[in-house]
């Protein structure tokens, strides 16, 4: 079953911090768009599930024409996955990159 909170327990705190998944959206979306090679739409591009307690982000982009689409993906896996482990302590245990199109540049 799909949660809307992950729970996060500190051995020396008292008791717990809960953080909601649209917080991990936000974070997601930020990291994307420091990747200048792709584009990121906010209002449906990144979505995030908690199963488990374990966080699974997924985010659909467009590749600017002729950039590596592996690369470009790639290091936007690693930028959101520094992002939330750096902004919230948790490892994200999968962030998937969905290429849906490319960006065409007017010349």
């Amino acid at each position: 079953m799909a949660q809307d909170f992950i729970k996060i327990t500190q051995a020396e705190q008292l008791g717990f911090t809960s953080i909601k998944k649209e917080v991990f959206n936000s974070i997601a979306y930020i990291a994307t768009q420091e990747e200048k090679r792709a584009l990121c739409e906010k209002n449906s591009s990144v979505t995030s599930r908690i199963n488990d307690n374990q966080l699974l982000i997924k985010i659909d982009v467009k590749i600017q024409y002729g950039q590596n689409v592996t690369d470009v993906s790639n290091s936007i896996q690693s930028k959101v996955t520094q992002s939330i482990e750096q902004m919230t302590g948790l490892v994200c245990r999968n962030v998937d990159v969905n290429v849906i199109g490319f960006v065409f540049n007017a010349q």
